[in-house]
């Protein structure tokens, strides 16, 4: 009871991270007492790919008690074609169309699993991983990992690289630009020293695939709705670090993020609203965020061999 005054009392001292709007519709569907998992999924056109998302994700956890929380985002068609998939599904309903953070702080507020996996509806799962099975082991087995995130690859099987460190102006120039004498600033914000079949600690994770621990959702509050579309990620697991949970990175399983990165293109409205983003972003935790993050043993800091 102490843990749910908690996190109300946090989502009323922060109203910028609260919903906007609070009278969406609910319904649920077999939905179970407990759960040992909660997944967050948010449709609003996307048809081409929720099948092929939630038919691959109701396999990857066999041994586990899965909810499909289900966010129908004011979509033309609604989403009656998947409420049957997993075995127990919410739907809710915004009555307008609600931004990308909104979206994930409502499936927050109804998750009630121990953990918690926020995704990106261009996903694809391979069953016979098992990414879900292998996720929540490696939560139960690290008590003090506020959020994780696995290995992505793309639709062409190029790595993603879904760990990364803070971004700087030197890593902006590299990355954007196409600096040459800068490439090292691009190795170590991709962290291409290590092994991405290991298991390490990172500064944050990419947003489409975040799995989140209920007791440390708890402590550090909702997503700051301020961050209408990117960086709205690497603010969450800023959070969770300063707050004292480990942000971490594990390369024993593997899932696809197929992307579209529209904000690749230098000139387009997405890249201008990514940075725009890191503006704001910036102006919030202030040059060096780094410095915002506790110190940690050595041997927690260090890479190690995915089991």
């Amino acid at each position: 009871m102490r843990s749910r005054w908690l996190w109300k009392q946090n989502v009323m001292q922060h109203p910028e991270t609260n919903p906007q709007s609070t009278n969406h519709g609910l319904s649920i569907v077999g939905a179970p007492e407990h759960y040992d998992l909660d997944i967050g999924v948010i449709y609003t056109y996307e048809d081409h790919f929720m099948s092929q998302l939630l038919n691959s994700l109701v396999q990857s956890g066999p041994d586990l008690k899965l909810r499909l929380v289900l966010i129908d985002n004011a979509s033309v068609k609604g989403v009656s074609a998947w409420k049957d998939i997993f075995p127990a599904t919410t739907v809710l309903r915004n009555t307008q169309r609600l931004g990308y953070a909104e979206n994930l702080n409502r499936i927050l507020q109804h998750a009630d699993a121990p953990f918690s996996l926020l995704l990106n509806t261009d996903m694809y799962f391979e069953p016979q991983e098992q990414c879900l099975s292998r996720m929540v082991r490696f939560m139960r087995a690290n008590p003090d990992c506020g959020v994780s995130g696995c290995r992505l690859y793309r639709a062409d099987e190029s790595y993603a690289h879904p760990p990364r460190r803070f971004q700087t102006f030197k890593t902006f120039a590299a990355r954007r630009l196409g600096v040459s004498w800068l490439q090292d600033e691009v190795q170590r914000y991709l962290y291409l020293d290590n092994d991405h079949r290991e298991v390490f600690d990172c500064e944050w994770l990419s947003g489409c695939f975040l799995m989140l621990r209920r007791a440390a959702v708890e402590e550090v509050g909702l997503l700051d709705t301020r961050f209408r579309k990117y960086f709205e990620d690497v603010d969450y697991c800023l959070r969770m670090g300063t707050a004292g949970w480990r942000v971490m990175f594990n390369g024993a399983t593997y899932c696809y993020h197929l992307e579209q990165r529209a904000s690749r293109r230098w000139l387009s409205k997405d890249a201008m609203v990514h940075a725009m983003s890191y503006w704001k972003w910036l102006r919030k935790w202030g040059w060096h965020p780094e410095r915002q993050l506790p110190q940690r043993p050595q041997d927690q800091r260090q890479p190690r061999r995915a089991a």
